[in-house]
């Protein structure tokens, strides 16, 4: 496909754009707002997703060693969307996996367990906030790293664990065609929304949102803020979102016409896995390319029946930029 314009934005100090054009090498530096091929380009600067100030390690000794980042991907095994509640760290059978923080160990789960019947051998971890914040209308005073398809455990229940201490070795059990670790980060409680609404009596009911959050919040990771977005006319109408290997952390899109942002699931119905993994929400369709360990970029396509008056995207800090297209 190629695409009908492209956009650029200024280079700051902590956030890079990259250029593409239609045969040519468009905008240098500016003052944050150009204008190419009846496309205005504003920088936006929201703030982060979470007010997140507690900081913690990597769950992996290569922590950027990815084969697929947290929301909307095609998953490769399966052949179909879904929306991906973690990050899966590829590596060697036996691989230490460690503990991002001091923390407890509440749970263990064997390979075929009810609460988690596709995650094979399964490590969960405590960590109490030493700095809690609110969000989802919540006070998070907690998180639980979640760590699944494990190969043998390294601690006991109730073991208390420190930042890098070894826990666990990567495998490839349960539902998995391959050796890495999915790692999720669940803010608050370990109830999906889908068990919530499922079990209105538990006590984890109450919270009343889908607790899985883009590790990168707490476990940081790179953000070389190299993207690239392009928009392509036609109907549907095209916009489509480039990024490095360095910047696996898109989090919302918003238009006149909604809002989806993959963290808090606004516009996204997760009340269900069904639900979740649909990526068709009537106003636009996110279309995710096939991302795997050996991609050097990452990329989504969104689809809108109309043209909108403007397309804005930003990271999980907040760093973005809003297209405004002209009638």
């Amino acid at each position: 496909m190629i695409p009908s314009s492209a956009t650029s934005i200024r280079a700051l100090s902590r956030f890079v754009w990259l250029v593409l054009a239609v045969g040519i090498a468009a905008c240098g530096e500016g003052a944050g707002l150009a204008e190419s091929s009846g496309v205005d380009e504003v920088e936006v600067q929201r703030g982060p997703d979470m007010a997140n100030e507690n900081q913690f390690g990597p769950p992996v000794v290569s922590p950027l060693d990815i084969s697929s980042t947290f929301g909307h991907r095609w998953k490769f095994s399966e052949s179909r969307f879904d929306f991906h509640r973690g990050i899966d760290f590829f590596g060697e059978r036996g691989d230490p996996i460690l503990a991002i923080g001091t923390g407890t160990v509440t749970g263990f789960f064997p390979e075929g367990s009810a609460q988690y019947p596709n995650g094979g051998n399964t490590l969960i971890v405590r960590h109490d906030l030493a700095q809690p914040f609110q969000w989802q209308s919540r006070t998070i005073g907690r998180i639980y790293a979640v760590y699944l398809h494990l190969d043998s455990y390294l601690v006991a229940e109730d073991d208390t664990v420190n930042a890098g201490s070894k826990i666990a070795t990567m495998g490839d059990s349960g539902s998995t065609t391959f050796v890495h670790l999915h790692f999720e980060i669940r803010a608050q409680t370990t109830c999906s929304l889908e068990f919530q609404v499922a079990n209105p009596e538990s006590s984890c009911a109450e919270n009343g949102f889908d607790p899985h959050v883009h590790p990168y919040i707490f476990i940081g990771g790179e953000n070389a803020d190299q993207i690239t977005i392009s928009h392509q006319e036609g109907s549907p109408f095209r916009v489509t979102f480039d990024a490095t290997r360095g910047d696996l952390d898109l989090n919302e899109l918003r238009t006149g016409r909604g809002v989806i942002n993959f963290n808090r699931r606004t516009g996204i119905d997760a009340t269900s896995t069904e639900s979740l993994d649909d990526f068709e929400y009537g106003w636009v369709t996110i279309v995710p390319e096939q991302f795997l360990s050996t991609s050097k970029t990452i990329r989504y396509e969104f689809e809108f029946p109309a043209k909108p008056d403007y397309v804005e995207l930003t990271d999980i800090h907040g760093h973005g930029m809003r297209l405004l297209f002209s009638k």
